[in-house]
């Protein structure tokens, strides 16, 4: 799962439809090529 290094959402989306190679965050607005990506932990 990639989330946002600013605010933590998971609203994360490619900008630029991805030809610049930069995300965007839906919820903060933060654009960067730096994004943070972690594991999704299984409860079950």
């Amino acid at each position: 799962m990639k989330i946002c290094p600013v605010c933590g959402s998971a609203n994360i989306k490619l900008d630029a439809g991805g030809y610049t190679g930069k995300y965007r965050c839906e919820d903060c607005g933060y654009v960067g090529v730096l994004i943070l990506e972690v594991e999704e932990e299984d409860d079950g």
